[in-house]
């Protein structure tokens, strides 16, 4: 069994690093949340200044300290008041009557549901647009210090968290209870303790920095500027750690664990795994329990993975010579890591469909040959651990005399090689999978370098929203992005549309656009004048259902 321990050093060694290096670059699958419509519309010309102006969002967003200002075209405030309500932020202009005629700029500041503050501004006149526009004062950023803290202090956090979670589960689950092993134990218990202090103190440390950074604060504002409302995911996830980690510690002995303290491992460490899925991007797509379910459930399996792989380096090293010990060890391990594998497969792959929004997205997108790729090998790794509790434990019970046993222990370690190799690739797969957009980001009209506009179209499976672009807004040779999306903002895959461009009095030039993401094409164009441009756009949707959408565009001088 020595070869076997080897290996499984070098699989731990291999796996940890893999761990860590995605722990530090990962990112988050899904976009922050975007503002998708607004009213007025960006760079509107309206008769009479309306009374509320309305900013949509794809996301549930947050006010922050910051408060969303608007100003005259000479960078003057004007009286107003916010106010959100899940994706939308209105915001009040009580003396809207009295305005003048002129340019106006709302500077908006939101947080999303993910804790990440957005903003921008929105660009509109009344009567007709003033001669020249002071821009409004940039929004507060917190620096480079705060976004490093915070990275760090989540790293940390998930280490310690799968690391102290995994051994727990590894004790309850997998080491053998007939094996007293108390030496091995009292390491396990130390592991634990320590990794749990380690990711509690990153979760609750965590809430604070939180804050500042949601509202562009620095860090000499922990204190000073917390804002409770504004973390209230953070609080709970970092309260579920908490409480989770601190039943494992209190459950962990040096001594066997009875079904009690099994059970209590066990039931502490899944409450604890169950804290980083209450923040984050989690419920931004629907079924959103069946999102965060499929998060504790990944994070149980890198938990089983990191732990597990720990605790087989400390407990192999003391069952040389134990042949059946070791490997009915290894086989708990294998079973209970490919069973979480395979369940992760299952979900992962009706999450993705949900996620990157059409099956044919799976295998058209870097994200969805990736995600593919990561559901195979973790079927593999489910079936290497059938493998080991079906074929490997049994031949290695059935072993005799010395010949069979040395038979045997090549065989454990040619399995543990393999799964070696698997969990890595997987590992890497996962690595290159959070750094890659689920879908495109979703073009948006408020910006005001791109002219962008949006037109509605009602089909039978539901409203979709034509979205144009130009960029840059500008007369000349130009970019035109059209993109298509469900009501949350979404791009929505359906046949190449047909796209003509059109202006009063000149002849209308069809585009050839080509596919650049889900549900977005882009063409090269050439805008003679500025002006009011159509942008006439004809769909096909997948039920075969025509319809057609024309987007008007003002092209600046």
């Amino acid at each position: 069994m020595r070869a076997g321990a080897r290996q499984v050093v070098a699989l731990a060694l291999a796996g940890s690093l893999a761990l860590l290096a995605l722990l530090a670059t990962a990112a988050p699958a899904s976009a922050h949340a975007a503002l998708v419509d607004t009213d007025p519309d960006e760079g509107a010309v309206v008769s009479s200044a309306p009374a509320t102006l309305t900013l949509t969002f794809n996301e549930p967003v947050r006010l922050t300290s910051q408060e969303i200002t608007v100003y005259d075209a000479d960078g003057d405030p004007v009286t107003s008041s916010a106010r959100a309500d899940d994706t939308e932020v209105s915001v009040d202009l009580p003396g809207a009557a009295a305005l003048a005629d002129g340019t106006y700029v709302v500077a908006w500041n939101v947080l999303s549901d993910d804790g990440h503050p957005l903003s921008g501004a929105l660009t509109f006149s009344v009567g007709a647009p003033s001669a020249s526009l002071v821009e409004p004062p940039a929004p507060e950023t917190s620096s480079r210090a705060v976004t490093l803290v915070r990275d760090l202090l989540s790293a940390l956090t998930y280490v310690g968290l799968l690391l102290a979670c995994g051994v727990a589960l590894f004790v309850a689950q997998v080491l053998p209870s007939s094996w007293p092993g108390r030496d091995v134990r009292r390491r396990l218990r130390l592991l634990t303790r320590a990794a749990a202090g380690a990711a509690v103190a990153g979760a609750v440390l965590q809430v604070p920095v939180a804050s500042v950074y949601a509202q562009g604060r620095e860090l000499d504002g922990l204190l000073t500027s917390f804002s409770p409302g504004l973390v209230g995911s953070e609080l709970a996830a970092a309260l579920l750690v908490l409480v989770g980690l601190g039943v494992v510690v209190r459950a962990t002995t040096d001594l066997r664990p009875d079904a009690r303290r099994a059970g209590l491992q066990t039931g502490g460490a899944l409450v604890a795994l169950a804290g980083p899925a209450l923040a984050g991007h989690t419920r931004a797509y629907a079924p959103w329990p069946l999102l965060v379910a499929s998060d504790v459930l990944h994070l149980t399996a890198g938990a089983t993975w990191l732990g597990g792989l720990a605790g087989l380096v400390l407990a192999l090293r003391a069952l040389a010579g134990r042949e059946q010990l070791a490997a009915t060890t290894l086989a708990r391990f294998s079973t209970l890591a490919g069973g979480l594998l395979l369940a992760v497969a299952a979900t992962g792959s009706f999450l993705g469909w949900r996620i990157v929004g059409s099956w044919e997205a799976l295998v058209s997108t870097t994200y969805g040959w990736l995600l593919l790729a990561k559901v195979a090998l973790a079927l593999t790794v489910a079936a290497m651990g059938g493998w080991n509790r079906w074929r490997t434990l049994p031949a290695v019970r059935s072993a005799s005399g010395f010949a069979d046993r040395e038979r045997t222990a090549s065989l454990v370690a040619r399995t543990v090689r393999v799964e070696a190799v698997l969990l890595v690739a997987l590992l890497g797969t996962t690595g290159f999978l959070v750094n890659q957009p689920p879908r495109p980001e979703p073009l948006t009209a408020a910006s005001g370098t791109t002219g962008a506009s949006t037109s509605t179209v009602a089909t039978d499976s539901g409203d979709l929203r034509v979205l144009a672009v130009l960029s840059p807004n500008r007369p000349g040779a130009t970019t035109l992005l059209v993109q298509v999306q469900d009501g949350d903002g979404g791009p929505v895959d359906v046949r190449a549309p047909a796209v003509r461009l059109a202006a009063a009095g000149r002849e209308p030039q069809e585009v050839a656009v080509e596919p650049v993401a889900a549900g977005t094409w882009a063409g090269d164009v050439v805008v003679p004048s500025p002006g009011t441009w159509e942008v006439r756009v004809r769909l096909r949707t997948g039920t075969g259902e025509r319809a057609a959408a024309t987007v008007r565009l003002t092209v600046a001088p």
